[in-house]
């Protein structure tokens, strides 16, 4: 069985930066694989979870936050993550949905 939520939010916070990867990438393929409806991301899928990924590490610390601003810089986060992906996730879907399909059809 895997992590409990408790223990990864323990590893984000204290962690070593190998376990705040690993807590992030795992998280990230698993809502991935949520959102195409399949149990494992298909291969031409990794690098829409490395993307989001980084992206998640880059801004640990700073979760919830929809903006961020200091000296200067400023930073919007969006609402997903993988809102950028929408078009690709969508077609997935959709491709297993309507797409061509093996079978017989038997009429009676």
């Amino acid at each position: 069985m895997g992590e409990t939520i408790a223990e990864d939010v323990k590893k984000l916070l204290s962690g070593s930066i190998d376990d705040r990867l690993e807590v992030i990438e795992r998280r990230t393929k698993s809502r991935l694989a949520g959102m195409l409806g399949v149990e494992t991301v298909p291969e031409s899928f990794q690098d829409i979870s490395y993307e989001v990924t980084l992206k998640r590490f880059n801004r640990v610390g700073q979760e919830g936050m929809q903006s961020y601003s200091q000296e200067g810089l400023s930073m919007v986060f969006p609402d997903s993550d993988f809102a950028e992906y929408r078009r690709e996730i969508d077609e997935f879907k959709n491709e297993g949905l309507f797409g061509p399909r093996k079978g017989k059809v038997r009429f009676l």
